[in-house]
């Protein structure tokens, strides 16, 4: 749609690159996961889109989330954060993966999603009852989890697809 416009995109590209770097510095750990999410939602089954987040000066807004600290390659939580936009960013795009594979293993992203689509088929199975909660932070909490969930960031019908490409690529 309109972000996927050459000025327009390069004008998001520029302003992701910022707000990455910036939050490095300045520890904005909510910014730089809303501008992850951003990212990846600009990215996801959109090839343009993918060459827009490598393109550019290094480091690349690509090459920016691959660097990102440790945790979020080993903290289930900041996992989830990151790694549906790396799957968005590379998916069926051979450049995107050559640079990710420089920083980390495409094996990660294929045991995430199979982690993901198995959780799913448990998730099927077993309903499990959710307990209301009074607590506004709890609701709070779950709201951003919920965000970030991989169903709602990458399609269902593309994770046993994407499972094989990236378990291909490693």
């Amino acid at each position: 749609g309109t972000l996927g416009e050459e000025g327009l995109s390069l004008e998001f590209r520029h302003i992701a690159s910022y707000l990455i770097w910036y939050c490095g510095h300045m520890n904005s750990e909510e910014l730089l996961h809303e501008v992850v999410l951003c990212v990846g939602y600009f990215s996801v089954l959109h090839p343009d889109n993918q060459a827009i987040v490598q393109a550019g000066q290094p480091p690349t807004v690509l090459q920016q989330l691959c660097a990102l600290p440790f945790q979020y390659f080993s903290d289930p939580r900041l996992v989830a954060v990151l790694f549906p936009t790396l799957i968005a960013c590379c998916y069926s795009n051979q450049d995107n993966t050559d640079i990710l594979e420089q920083e980390l293993s495409c094996a990660l992203l294929a045991n995430f999603i199979e982690e993901r689509q198995l959780e799913q088929q448990q998730n099927k199975s077993s309903p499990v009852s959710v307990k209301k909660s009074k607590n506004q932070d709890n609701k709070e909490i779950r709201e951003a989890e919920n965000r970030m969930a991989f169903p709602l960031r990458f399609p269902v019908e593309q994770w046993a697809e994407a499972q094989t490409y990236f378990s291909s690529s490693s």
